[in-house]
């Protein structure tokens, strides 16, 4: 679910979404990210899922094989536009991926969620972990990033993180229960101050079980 009434609706536009994401600090979040959570040293697969325009490829080595999609097609175009040799992005959306399966992100090294699950409901999340559990390679990992409500936040931070377009952001123990569902081997971290605003971030870090 994604609110894009009123003023929220221009961010549907991709240069004005990522010019909106480079003002709030999302640019050196990936970054943090990349050097923290990703660990990519080059020559891996990773699969960017809701890969919005592609801006996660700014922070990844030059010699990786990228797949990314999402259901925007005005993303994945603005994606296109990158030119970028190492990446094919594909509109496309997990449940579809999950009905007809693609051999070509099987083996995955990484797969990437970042600020995608807060926009769908329950049975939206646990196609997205169905599927990346289902490509991932045996010693991959699924790294998803969302935005987070704790037991104690302040005020401000609520209020704001209520008002933004994806209405599902959750509770860290909600994320917690809804990971566990596919995840037997699943790590969190909470993270602050990522961003200008006062936003509150879970860092889920997924493998398949031994």
């Amino acid at each position: 679910m994604q609110d894009n009434s009123g003023l929220k609706g221009i961010l549907s536009s991709s240069y004005i979404y990522e010019q909106f994401q480079n003002l709030v600090g999302v640019k050196y979040a990936r970054k943090w990210l990349a050097e923290n959570y990703w660990n990519l040293s080059g020559g891996e697969k990773v699969v960017d899922i809701g890969c919005g325009s592609g801006t996660a490829l700014d922070h990844l080595p030059q010699d990786i094989t990228y797949v990314g999609f999402d259901i925007s097609e005005h993303y994945i175009a603005a994606a296109r536009q990158r030119r970028d040799k190492r990446a094919k992005f594909t509109v496309n959306n997990a449940r579809q991926l999950l009905e007809t399966p693609n051999p070509q992100l099987n083996g995955s090294d990484l797969i990437l969620c970042n600020g995608l699950l807060h926009h769908l409901d329950d049975e939206e999340v646990l196609c997205v972990l169905k599927l990346a559990k289902q490509i991932l390679s045996i010693t991959g990992r699924l790294v998803c990033f969302e935005p987070t409500y704790l037991a104690h936040q302040g005020f401000f931070s609520v209020w704001l993180m209520s008002r933004d377009r994806g209405k599902n952001v959750r509770f860290e123990d909600e994320w917690k229960q809804l990971v566990s569902t596919v995840f037997e081997r699943f790590q969190t971290s909470i993270a602050t101050n990522l961003y200008r605003l006062p936003y509150t971030h879970i860092i889920i870090e997924c493998r398949r079980a031994v």
